[in-house]
């Protein structure tokens, strides 16, 4: 038996097809971990306890569910982050940039009407030992932190129905999914939506959004799994950190007034094919309050104030938030393994 690092597991993902929704298909593509995955299978047991005069707790163990979850950290990457939005969001449309051979843009909104937001399947790869795959999968929550010392950053949150073990995966990763790094960050504030444009970036020390779409496994009698991961009501949390220089930040909170938050991150240093068109994300934000308001007052350091917001549903927007992502994949579509995208 051979011993296992952790670095040696590694997360792939897989669009599956919704017309066969839960049959699972082999990764589309690995993401790195910033740390090993938490993935596994939870298996749910029920003691046996009788009026027996045995004397004992217990006269059994039996299995009455399985399912699976865990999370992955990952740094930020402009390919492979459009599969998990896919998931989160519900709803995702890709598009041509004009003028581009390579180029597309992906939309990414929330799914109002359907629960059933499009599954994944999650590929465990552990070097040369056993392989599990985890179909039906769903990202229920997905976190976006960007400190100002270190890459922009993610935490994944799966649920899936069921662990299989698979045949080895081909490990392989792509160069052009590049990271994110924090000078590659801008945030933006504003009365509302068409101001942002023309607002001038915060000066913003730490910033994370959560989104949290209630994701749950829906079991049935007759099944020891689930027959299918439904999304719920969407969350979307976050909190930035910045340096005390006036009181504007403090009085909206204050006086709970909304504004329009944008976060847009671009590796300007990379062109996609032609000028111009560089690995980006933006998220888009339309009605924000600041929450929580809490100082941090140093005595030998800079006073800084955080604060926590929560986004809402937008009637003039329609929308509570959106995500375009723009990078070279053409579409996130099921697509066959083995096959070409």
């Amino acid at each position: 038996m051979s011993l296992l690092r952790g670095e040696q597991l590694n997360i792939g993902i897989g669009v599956e097809d919704q017309a066969s929704r839960g049959s699972f298909t082999g990764p589309d593509a690995f993401i790195p971990g910033r740390t090993p995955s938490g993935i596994t299978v939870e298996t749910i047991k029920t003691l046996l306890k009788e009026t027996r005069a045995s004397g004992v707790s217990s006269r059994g163990s039996v299995v009455v569910q399985r399912k699976a979850s865990g999370s992955l950290e990952f740094n930020l990457r402009a390919q492979t982050i459009g599969y998990l939005l896919k998931s989160l969001f519900g709803k995702v449309s890709s598009l041509p940039v004009g003028g581009s051979a390579t180029a597309h843009q992906h939309t990414f909104t929330i799914e109002k009407y359907n629960p059933q937001f499009p599954t994944l399947s999650i590929a465990l790869s552990a070097g040369n030992e056993q392989h599990y795959g985890y179909n039906n999968g769903l990202v229920k929550s997905l976190e976006i932190k960007t400190p100002v010392d270190d890459l922009v950053n993610a935490t994944v949150e799966f649920i899936a129905s069921d662990e299989t073990p698979q045949s080895d995966f081909v490990l392989s990763f792509d160069d052009n999914d590049v990271i994110f790094r924090p000078q590659d960050v801008s945030i933006k504030i504003a009365a509302d939506v068409s101001g942002l444009a023309g607002a001038t970036p915060i000066g913003v020390k730490e910033f994370s959004i959560k989104q949290d779409n209630g994701a749950k496994a829906q079991h049935n009698i007759g099944s020891v799994t689930a027959k299918d991961q439904l999304a719920g009501i969407t969350d979307i949390t976050g909190s930035l950190v910045i340096d005390y220089e006036n009181t504007t930040y403090h009085d909206l909170y204050k006086a709970g007034t909304y504004r329009a938050l944008q976060i847009t991150i671009v590796r300007s240093d990379i062109d996609l094919d032609i000028a111009g068109n560089h690995p980006t994300l933006v998220i888009t934000l339309p009605r924000v309050t600041l929450e929580k308001y809490s100082p941090d007052r140093p005595l030998d350091d800079i006073v800084r104030d955080k604060f926590d917001f929560v986004a809402h549903y937008d009637e003039n927007e329609d929308e509570a938030i959106e995500a375009v992502l723009q990078n070279n994949i053409a579409s996130y579509v099921y697509t066959p393994y083995g096959s070409s995208s």
